[in-house]
């Protein structure tokens, strides 16, 4: 199976090109904005998807698709909109576009955002039919871009599976990226800086590491189905004080604290977690790697970011 990974180079697509390389079966396309390098397993290509005769190349000859490349954030998306609508809607537009004028029908995976689409905070976990209430320009795209797939697959011209994704974590990231509390945290407790609270601390989420997500990736690319949507997630939910907590506890020494006041956090849901029982039906997927070892190998185990 050929599979083209756009947005390889994020949090998500770096652990999956590793993952989907290691398979035999599957000979992998990247895509990055940036520069490119060779590497084993995987052919990278430097692309903008903003240009419809760029996606027609990169979607010819390809069995599955992974669309990945979407470089809004939630707590930033709605500052300039017209901008996040041609960085990350129109490459999805384009991807579709060049499916239909090449005519090959492949697999689209669309790694989408399972807290933003849902919106709303609320006590049970959301399942993949409750109704979706995006509270930022980031959710709205996504759930958008959900529903041009859906068209594309009911008029034959491709399948599709949503992958409702939680919060990723895995790799260290940049201590002051505005995404992604774990990796951002391990990263500062590394670097001996205080870990940045924006928004309540009590406030409950969803984590899901970036080796189950590859696996659920990988399922995706050979279920037997047109259209299908599944939460990605563990189904639990932590507080973003227990989050800290539990890092402090694996790092062993006490972890500075402080709140970093953000005008949008007051749009943050107050609870967020997924049902992940369509997902262990129908993929036969579920999460294998717990929170504390997660978090034990980004502390000791990887380099930094």
């Amino acid at each position: 199976m050929k599979v083209l990974v756009t947005g390889a180079r994020g949090l998500i697509g770096r652990g999956l090109i590793e993952d989907l390389g290691r398979r035999g079966e599957i000979e992998v396309t990247a895509t990055s904005r940036g520069p490119v390098y060779a590497e084993d397993q995987v052919r990278w290509v430097q692309s903008d998807l903003t240009r419809l005769e760029e996606c027609l190349q990169l979607v010819e000859g390809q069995d599955a698709i992974v669309h990945l490349a979407q470089p809004a954030v939630p707590l930033t998306s709605d500052g300039d909109l017209a901008s996040e609508v041609h960085s990350n809607l129109v490459p999805a537009l384009n991807l579709i576009a060049a499916i239909r004028i090449i005519g090959s029908c492949p697999r689209f995976v669309f790694p989408s955002s399972g807290g933003a689409v849902y919106g709303r905070g609320q006590e049970r976990p959301f399942r993949e039919d409750d109704r979706c209430e995006p509270a930022n320009s980031y959710g709205l795209l996504k759930l958008t871009v959900e529903h041009y797939l859906r068209l594309a697959s009911e008029h034959a011209q491709l399948s599709v599976v949503n992958l409702r994704i939680a919060n990723a974590y895995g790799i260290p990231l940049p201590p002051d990226r505005m995404q992604g509390l774990i990796g951002t945290a391990v990263s500062r407790v590394r670097e001996g800086l205080p870990v940045r609270i924006i928004g309540s601390p009590d406030n409950v989420r969803d984590y899901v590491h970036i080796n189950d997500i590859g696996d659920a990736v990988h399922r995706a690319l050979f279920l037997d189905t047109a259209c299908s949507t599944f939460n990605i997630g563990d189904g639990l939910g932590v507080s973003v004080r227990e989050v800290i907590d539990l890092i402090e506890a694996v790092w062993g020494e006490p972890i500075e604290r402080v709140s970093e006041p953000h005008p949008n956090a007051v749009w943050l849901p107050s609870r967020n977690v997924l049902d992940i029982t369509h997902a262990r039906e129908r993929l036969g997927w579920s999460p294998q790697v717990a929170l504390t070892e997660g978090i034990r190998r980004m502390l000791f185990d990887l380099p930094r970011a």
